[in-house]
């Protein structure tokens, strides 16, 4: 084969070349489609499907995920229902907006059931949450440690939803200092809580 044959080669001489350069020439040809082929067609191909692998393994993981949960349906279900019904049994316990503001009567009346004296019920704001309120009261009692000890356990006994915060108990301060067991002062927070009827926003 000679070299200068090649570089002196046209389409229209080419029929025209030496054996072993029209072989060189069919070789390169096919080399470039074949490249052509491997490059256009074979490597998307190939990237195309790495990626549906990738889909098939997220799509396996997926159908055993929702065929674990198909299998517990039942348990949920169930499980659901209880829930429901917890729920329900705590929305009976919230009062209405009437009711509740006669809640914080039975809870002084609570504290004047145990002989405790009530110094100062003082409210503070009400505070809407999704589908419920709450006001908090500041109340200081007076009594002695039992009274004080049967006054919260009659609190969270009470039918309706009270809650007891940040209690504070001190020995009572003025002219009685020479009794051998004075008073004690207790100041708690008490929060009573509501239903939101339909009307009202709830807050933050």
């Amino acid at each position: 084969m000679d070299l200068n044959e090649l570089k002196s080669l046209d389409f229209q001489t080419i029929g025209l070349a030496s054996l072993g350069t029209r072989l060189i020439i069919f070789l390169f040809v096919i080399a470039l489609i074949v490249g052509a082929i491997i490059y256009f067609d074979t490597l998307p191909q190939r990237d195309e499907l790495a990626q549906k692998k990738s889909q098939e393994i997220s799509l396996l993981e997926t159908i055993t995920t929702k065929q674990k949960l198909a299998a517990n349906l039942n348990a949920y279900q169930d499980q659901l229902k209880e829930m429901q019904a917890r729920f329900g049994e705590l929305l009976r316990q919230l009062p209405n907006k009437s009711e509740a503001e006669n809640l914080i009567i039975d809870v002084a009346q609570t504290s004047l059931k145990n002989g405790l004296k009530n110094q100062q019920i003082q409210p503070g704001t009400e505070i809407k949450h999704t589908f419920y309120a709450e006001t908090p009261y500041t109340l200081t009692l007076q009594g002695t440690y039992n009274q004080l000890a049967k006054f919260v356990s009659d609190t969270a006994n009470l039918p309706r939803i009270v809650t007891l915060h940040n209690p504070s108990i001190k020995p009572e301060q003025g002219d009685k200092q020479d009794m051998k067991s004075p008073p004690l002062v207790m100041t708690i927070v008490t929060k009573t809580y509501r239903y939101l009827e339909q009307n009202e926003g709830a807050g933050q």
